[in-house]
């Protein structure tokens, strides 16, 4: 079996997450990575974008800055994967 690289396992996790979290009614294969949020692609709309920008947040340990929250980021389940991929995780407190 060959190892993916980190933007492919990203992607199976937003999968995940989109699935258990945004509650679509699709199972995380069927979520197509490079298909649009939006209205032609999984439909999601900008408040549920939102909580998954949160949950991202949350499960890959990383902080968006205002700036990186750009249309070009959200063009697919691929193009958000790769800003987070690119992110440095945040630094453990305690």
């Amino acid at each position: 079996m060959t190892e993916r690289n980190p933007e492919d396992r990203i992607v199976a996790d937003l999968q995940q997450l989109i699935v258990e979290e945004l509650y679509v009614n699709l199972s995380p294969a069927e979520i197509d990575p490079d298909a649009s949020f939006f209205e032609d692609g999984l439909g999601i709309d900008s408040i549920a974008i939102v909580e998954l920008i949160a949950l991202a947040e949350d499960r890959f340990d990383v902080q968006f800055a205002d700036e990186e929250l750009v249309a070009s980021s959200f063009e697919s389940l691929r193009s958000f994967a790769r800003l987070i991929a690119a992110k440095p995780r945040r630094a453990s407190v305690g």
